[in-house]
């Protein structure tokens, strides 16, 4: 059923690009707060030396450990969209805007698919390959890892929602 779905043009996908901006802030706040307070938690048990830092954030911004905890708030965005990808196949930008993202043939991402296709989107500039193959309403990120994303309609939305919540 899902196979044959209209696609998802370039405007459908960046509103849902942009609710979940909103969403990953949020995200990357709390992930940054929980390694805030892991490096505080270890300061305390005397693990960790903070002196000749202003805060933590100046501790994990120098040296090695900027590259630790851009990678640790990376991993954190790639599993947002892989778990949801996976779960559900939309995230809740998607699920505003009645768009799912599938295998070609209809079925749901792998997580290695997934993953695949979350970091080729290449943070939503795959898009413009929208309009470099225009009419095809494949993305860069679809075409590399044989996905697509489809709008469903209002009725199959409720459906996948009420299932979503009801197990």
């Amino acid at each position: 059923m899902l196979a044959n779905a209209p696609r998802a043009g370039f405007a459908r996908r960046l509103a849902a690009i942009i609710y979940d901006i909103l969403v990953l802030a949020a995200l990357v706040m709390l992930a940054a707060g929980v390694a805030m307070l892991l490096v505080q938690l270890l300061a305390w048990v005397g693990l960790v030396n903070l002196s000749g830092y202003t805060d933590i954030a100046d501790y994990l911004n120098t040296g090695l450990r900027r590259w630790l905890y851009f990678s640790y708030l990376v991993a954190v965005i790639l599993s947002f969209y892989v778990y949801f990808w996976c779960k559900a196949g939309q995230t809740l930008g998607m699920r505003a805007w009645r768009i799912v993202v599938v295998k070609q043939n209809g079925l749901p991402l792998s997580p290695p698919q997934a993953l695949a296709r979350a970091l080729l989107a290449l943070f939503g500039l795959g898009n413009v390959w929208l309009w470099l193959r225009w009419g095809k309403g494949l993305a860069l990120q679809d075409q590399l890892t044989a996905s697509q994303m489809v709008v469903i309609s209002k009725d199959h939305s409720k459906s996948l929602n009420v299932h979503k919540t009801a197990g």
